[in-house]
């Protein structure tokens, strides 16, 4: 992370002890800064009015919530930018990336030897902090990168016990104009209530995501189309329902894709995408089944 460069630096001897402690920062916004998630709108005003108030005084605070470890703002900022490097050699090194938590205590401990005694993380901490990291910030659902990992997954279990997957893709009808009508911050109240209309509209074993700006995504495993369909025409009945009597009238246009054992991910993809739009072309608030998943060779 860079900090602008007009934001002023706290005095030397000003620690995160002084700071952090009384307003902690946000682990999710740490793994935002680091680069794992995008902020949101409302998110990166955050985080402006932290850069704006704390200088570079923010390194300290994102080193306290990846370690608990109070360091001076120097320290801090160099800290920081160790890590970094280490989390990009851990990638080369690993042909995945650690992340930055997990680079941090590596770093801390194994190279600078900063952190003599490290325990492991409980398993509680660990999970919520996995589930931090690879959940979108304002939906709370996973985001497309997770979801697109796990669909991949189960779309390989299930190719191998040869039973289908069913995707859903639902996009929010006019949300440019909702959003150029009431403003970002409503904009956001609105993707977060149907984020939620579609994790409660869904069941216990299907998965939900963000898989774009206004876009949402939730995988069936071994159901086909019947199933999507329901849950499709029960999402859609649902959101407007629960925006009839209000000022935004929101809608959702989906579109159902039922894969059979060993269809790649792409073409899923491409044939719910293709749905969706054909939803959108016959009129909105409504879901359409793609007629054939085809495989591109």
């Amino acid at each position: 992370m860079t900090l602008a460069p007009h934001l002023s630096t706290p005095p030397a001897d000003q620690t995160l002890t002084e700071t952090a402690r009384q307003a902690p920062l946000e682990l999710r916004l740490v793994l935002a800064l680091a680069g794992e998630r995008e902020l949101n709108a409302r998110e990166q005003a955050q985080v402006e009015k932290l850069q704006a108030e704390r200088g570079e005084g923010l390194y300290a605070d994102m080193m306290y919530a990846l370690t608990h470890k109070s360091f001076p703002t120097k320290q801090a900022k160099i800290l920081w930018a160790e890590i970094s490097q280490h989390r990009a050699e851990l990638l080369k090194k690993l042909g995945r990336d650690p992340g930055i938590p997990l680079a941090a205590h590596d770093y801390l401990t194994n190279v600078a030897g900063l952190m003599k005694h490290t325990g492991l993380i409980e398993e509680q901490k660990f999970n919520l902090l996995a589930t931090t990291a690879c959940r979108d910030g304002l939906t709370g659902l996973y985001d497309k990168t997770t979801f697109t990992r796990l669909l991949a997954e189960e779309l390989h279990r299930q190719g191998r016990y040869q039973r289908p997957v069913t995707l859903v893709l639902a996009d929010i009808d006019h949300f440019k104009k909702l959003n150029d009508t009431f403003g970002h911050a409503d904009g956001d109240a609105v993707l977060a209530q149907v984020a939620e209309i579609i994790a409660q509209a869904a069941r216990s074993t299907d998965v939900c995501g963000r898989f774009g700006g206004e876009e949402f995504a939730v995988y069936l495993p071994e159901v086909g189309a019947e199933a999507g369909a329901r849950l499709a025409e029960r999402i859609r009945a649902n959101v407007e329902q629960a925006f009839a009597t209000t000022a935004y009238l929101c809608t959702v246009s989906l579109g159902v894709a039922a894969g059979q054992p060993g269809v790649a991910l792409e073409d899923l993809v491409r044939a719910a995408d293709t749905a969706l739009y054909a939803s959108k072309h016959a009129g909105r608030n409504r879901f359409s089944l793609a007629t054939e998943v085809v495989t591109q060779v």
